[in-house]
């Protein structure tokens, strides 16, 4: 595994625009179903926060909320911060430097969690599971968007191809292939749908869901810190 800081500072100056392109647009409504799953008023913890899309969403929904954004890269997160400072939105979102392993908070200090396409690319996806579940208040909510290979046949293996060769093909153009070769690569090798969800539990979690979006391509998972 390549070292997820020093790769996501390389695409950082692509990132936003590549991703709308990968997507085909799609990752806006699917943060915004995500932050339609939390309730106003609130203390979030956005993890792989990165340009701060997901944190934007939060504040956008919930207007009495507070997000901490965390991502270990520093030049993603400057981008994240022009686009706070650009809403004026200083009060309300804070962007820091850290990883989900060893997450800077007390125990029992947000309501909710979330992580977007992000929980596949920690160094230790179990260990960073555990570290959420400390920080989140009892009763707390994690949310993980993650991609997934869908499982119609017909539509299954166009997704593959995409994947593997559009995907780096793309981040050819951009002289970024060896980066985006590894997150799609990433993306097929990581636990999905119930292996994942078990995966939560093993780390604590309970009332472990998932629900299917956009034909199975992404899943939003959920869990709760009893």
């Amino acid at each position: 595994m390549p070292d997820t800081k020093e790769l996501f500072n390389k695409v950082a100056k692509h990132y936003d625009k590549l991703n709308t392109i990968f997507s085909f647009g799609l990752h806006r409504i699917w943060r915004k179903k995500l932050a339609e799953k939390l309730s106003d008023g609130i203390n979030v913890l956005d993890l792989a926060t990165g340009t701060a899309d997901v944190a934007l969403e939060i504040a956008k929904q919930h207007p009495n909320s507070k997000i901490t954004g965390l991502d270990p890269s520093n030049k993603m997160l400057d981008i994240g911060n022009i686009k706070v400072n650009r809403k004026n939105l200083q009060d309300r979102i804070k962007l820091i430097l850290g990883v989900a392993e060893g997450i800077p908070f007390n125990e029992n200090e947000f309501d909710y969690a979330t992580i977007s396409f992000g929980i596949r690319n920690t160094v230790d996806y179990k260990k960073s599971l555990k570290e959420i579940l400390r920080v989140l208040k009892n009763d707390g909510e994690l949310f993980v968007l993650e991609f997934a290979a869908p499982k119609n046949i017909l539509f299954r293996p166009v997704y593959l191809f995409y994947f593997k060769n559009i995907m780096p093909l793309i981040g050819k153009i951009v002289g970024r292939q060896k980066e985006y070769k590894y997150l799609s690569e990433s993306t097929l090798a990581f636990p999905q749908r119930n292996e994942f969800i078990e995966s939560m539990i093993d780390c604590g979690f309970k009332h472990c869901k998932y629900e299917e979006l956009t034909l199975g391509t992404v899943i939003l998972y959920s869990g709760r810190k009893n």
